[in-house]
């Protein structure tokens, strides 16, 4: 295996550049789609439940991957830790993410360029790798990287078990553009048991693409209650995958 001083970036970074720079932050966050907005807010609401549910708040958090900042942000006004710090490697992002702090998280919130292959605790306790892990040529090496330096991982990856996940990255210009790429869950798991970590809590839940046309998108989000309801089901047709792990 390469050094990592010596690998490639990662071939999305330039993509995500290149969106901050088009829209002044990502797609998803920048251009106003309903569905973009409903999935995302699902998930911040189910990360932030699962980090109230089992983490203290009086915990630092390195954000890892957290792009122009709206996630990072969200996490630190609801579930106000006493610091959060975001990295990300595309500076075009931290640029703009630098730019969204308001006055009242000046103090718990900081953003900087970094890559999850080098990173280190400045004194956290717990990493965020929100839709990160997809984007990545070595996610095992990222996985080791955070086991020597964080108690807690909370992830939140595309669900490897939803065929019509498989079938967006392969159709859809911009999951290539972008590298994306789903895990099977047990091998995700797997990964992070291998380095010392268990599974604290795991959820698959949401239905709706984030660049789902509208009509549809209303229409899936009709009947995702009963999806996410229905034990079987939901593994196989909710989008999200999101787990926690603590290391032994």
């Amino acid at each position: 295996m390469k050094n990592n001083r010596d690998a490639p970036p990662e071939r999305s970074i330039a993509a995500f550049n290149a969106d901050t720079e088009a829209h002044g932050g990502y797609i998803y966050t920048s251009v106003d789609r309903w569905s973009s907005r409903y999935a995302s807010g699902r998930q911040n609401d189910e990360m932030i439940r699962m980090l109230v549910d089992h983490v203290d708040p009086s915990i630092r958090i390195a954000d890892i991957g957290c792009g122009d900042g709206t996630f990072t942000l969200d996490i630190a006004q609801r579930f106000r830790p006493i610091a959060i710090r975001g990295i990300e490697p595309a500076a075009n992002a931290i640029a703009a993410a630098k730019g969204r702090i308001s006055a009242n998280l000046s103090c718990s919130v900081c953003f900087e360029v970094g890559d999850i292959y080098t990173l280190r605790s400045q004194g956290e306790a717990l990493a965020i790798a929100r839709g990160v892990l997809h984007h990545l040529d070595r996610p095992r090496t990222a996985i080791a990287q955070l086991a020597k330096h964080f108690t807690f991982v909370l992830t939140l990856e595309p669900n490897g078990y939803n065929p019509v996940t498989k079938l967006i990255e392969k159709t859809s210009a911009y999951h290539r553009e972008h590298d994306e790429k789903s895990y099977w869950p047990p091998s995700l798991n797997r990964w992070f048991e291998q380095e010392g970590f268990r599974v604290v809590c795991q959820k698959f839940f949401c239905i709706v693409p984030y660049f789902c046309p509208t009509p549809a998108a209303r229409l899936l989000k009709l009947v995702e209650p009963v999806v996410e309801w229905l034990p079987g089901v939901r593994q196989v047709c909710c989008g999200t995958n999101l787990a926690l792990y603590k290391r032994s």
